[in-house]
């Protein structure tokens, strides 16, 4: 018999024998797969008999919830796109029951698993009080969808619609966090809130070729013809009474994009009046803002706009953390916003402000309007690359700018350079030039008022271009233009061959329009050596030229982000000036190359508007 000793000197020197304690045998791939096998078979047998006996109590129930619509899937279906009706604040007081019908050929293309749902209005309401208590199907799920949003593949598809169609979608939202949280099911904390969906289906719905409504509501039957609970808008075949009342604005109310808009701003009252996902209204107000800037919507837009400002204002992300202000109060209660989490989230918050700081800036290009937003209260690092905030990649603080950093606007360090970053210094110059014209007056000709110039310097001035600020900005747009480097001077691709990009094209066209709106009230076009005139006219020249590049290309001007038509309305007016002026002094050789130009202008604006209307937006 062999002691310890030698069991472990024998397994020293034979390393790869295995000994196993008598009795302690494994079990055989064969025996092992007999005793699952019957394991199986008893648990599938007292599975059957608890589901028959869960049956049985459920068709003795007496509660009234299957009685009133019955207990076919059909119905369940039926069911639960009441239950969204219900829930509805668009919706008739008295809505019509659902059934289910085939969809439409472009949907079913793309998800081809999906039904459409329209309303019958041959199918009555039931009367008894309890169908409105009741609260959907009878069956028992872990993965209730929202009512009110369409289907997970449909809704996918205008995620993704979103995020490669709105140029700065991905700056504001984390495209690989969002769509891995829009698999998660609806009950997850980590899904998105339905602010943000709403938004998103209604901003996709203006890019998507699926949403095909845009006029699709009979007022005589409150929502014939309707979707809500998938959210797709179903026209019914001709002679069924459509448009009998001809108020296309009460129509046009109740289409997919608006229906969805108004949840996603309801959704997000909510949450903001709870106190609740501050950052994700933010977000969704910020994709409203652009749908409906998209849609001419002025007003609506600039509402938002101010309102989105004041709550980044409130949550602090417009201020970094080294430049904290002088208070006692303990620095994490200065702000009403958290702190973020993660890298990734201090990279979003960043993006969210730098975005609405342009938005506000840009909306408000056309007037004179208080912005909410003064550069020395932005100490707010400038943006990365949108390469390193997709992948999560970490930049040197070194390699980061801010606005009160030595000639931020000229110098652009390559570690934190792309488009977006250029996109923001220029609309940080067309906002000086912008806030330059609102306050001269102050400043100069308000009597009685302490101006931030001298009294001997204020009394000398009767020109604003002899101005230091007025030279100053005049200098910086001209540097800012020479400064853009080599891999960012041609936005269109042209000489590269490279992809049009939408974001760099709007970061050319805003020194040409701050050269407009800085010499534009001085210009007297009917001189020839005025240098203001001059510069006007360069400067509506510059934008033709990057109007001729995109004309030049296959590119839809529906992907440009929407402050290009913008720059071209400037163009374009400026261009009249002169042709006016030169009219008026016959020359008709510069006439002829004017209207040529304008031309232009005016076939650049069809085109987007046509595909604006041929989509579905105006």
């Amino acid at each position: 018999m062999k002691s310890d000793a030698d069991t472990q000197r024998h397994q020293a020197a034979h390393p790869d024998c295995t000994y196993d304690r008598k009795g302690d045998m494994p079990e055989s791939a064969q025996a092992k797969i007999i005793r699952l096998e019957a394991r199986n078979g008893v648990l599938s047998a007292e599975l059957e008999s608890i589901l028959e006996t869960k049956e049985a109590q459920l068709a003795a129930c007496t509660c009234g919830s299957i009685s009133i619509l019955g207990s076919t899937n059909q119905d369940s279906a039926v069911s639960d796109l009441y239950h969204g009706a219900m829930t509805s604040p668009v919706l008739p007081a008295t809505p019509s029951s659902y059934a289910a019908m085939d969809g439409s050929a472009p949907l079913q293309d793309i998800c081809p698993e999906m039904s459409v749902f329209r309303l019958v209005d041959e199918l009555q309401p039931p009367p008894d009080p309890v169908l409105h208590m009741w609260h959907g199907s009878t069956d028992v799920s872990t993965n209730v969808w929202p009512p009110n949003l369409p289907p997970p593949e449909l809704l996918h598809h205008l995620a993704e619609t979103v995020f490669s169609s709105v140029p700065l979608a991905t700056r504001v939202i984390h495209r690989p966090i969002f769509m891995a949280s829009l698999a998660l099911p609806p009950s997850s904390p980590r899904f998105p809130h339905a602010s943000i969906l709403h938004a998103i289906c209604a901003l996709a719905s203006l890019y998507t070729p699926i949403v095909t409504d845009i006029d699709n509501v009979n007022s005589d039957s409150g929502m014939s013809g309707v979707v809500v609970n998938a959210g797709v808008f179903q026209r019914r075949s001709h002679g069924a009474g459509i448009f009998r009342n001809s108020d296309k604005d009460t129509r046009k109310a109740f289409n997919f994009a608006t229906i969805h808009s108004h949840w996603s701003r309801e959704a997000s009252f909510k949450s903001l009046h709870r106190g609740e996902a501050i950052v994700e209204q933010v977000q969704s107000m910020i994709l409203l803002a652009w749908f409906h800037h998209s849609r001419g919507d002025f007003v609506a837009t600039v509402v938002l706009v101010g309102a989105l400002t004041k709550l980044i204002a409130i949550l602090g992300f417009n201020a970094s953390s080294s430049c904290s202000p002088l208070s006692r109060i303990p620095s994490g209660y200065l702000y009403a916003g958290c702190p973020p989490l993660t890298a990734v989230e201090e990279e979003t918050f960043r993006n969210i402000f730098w975005v609405a700081y342009v938005m506000e800036r840009l909306v408000n290009a056309t007037n004179v309007w208080v912005l909410s937003f003064e550069d020395m209260d932005c100490s707010q690092t400038l943006p990365c690359r949108l390469r390193d905030f997709t992948k999560d990649v970490a930049v040197p603080k070194q390699a980061r700018q801010h606005l009160l950093s030595r000639n931020v606007l000229v110098t652009h360090l390559p570690l934190s350079t792309d488009s977006f970053t250029l996109y923001v210094k220029a609309a940080v110059i067309f906002g000086q030039v912008r806030t330059f014209n609102c306050r001269y007056k102050q400043h100069y000709d308000a009597p009685d008022v302490q101006s931030i110039s001298t009294p001997a310097s204020k009394a000398k001035v009767r020109d604003p271009r002899e101005t230091a600020e007025f030279k100053a900005l005049d200098d910086v747009v001209d540097a800012f233009i020479a400064s853009i480097p080599r891999e960012f001077k041609d936005p269109v691709g042209l000489n590269t061959g490279a992809k049009l990009d939408p974001t760099l094209y709007v970061a050319h066209l805003l020194p040409h329009m701050a050269t407009i709106t800085l010499h534009d009230p001085h210009a007297n076009v009917f001189s020839a050596d005025d240098p203001s005139a001059q510069k006007i006219l360069s400067a509506a020249r510059g934008i033709m030229r990057l109007i001729y590049n995109v004309c030049s290309t296959t590119f839809d001007p529906l992907f440009l982000d929407h402050m290009s038509s913008t720059a071209w309305f400037l163009a374009g007016t400026t261009i009249i000036r002169f042709l006016a002026a030169k009219t008026a002094q016959g020359d008709e050789v510069e006439v002829g190359i004017l209207k040529e130009e304008l031309s232009a202008v005016k076939y650049v604006n069809h085109q987007d508007v046509y595909t604006a209307v041929h989509n579905g937006i105006a």
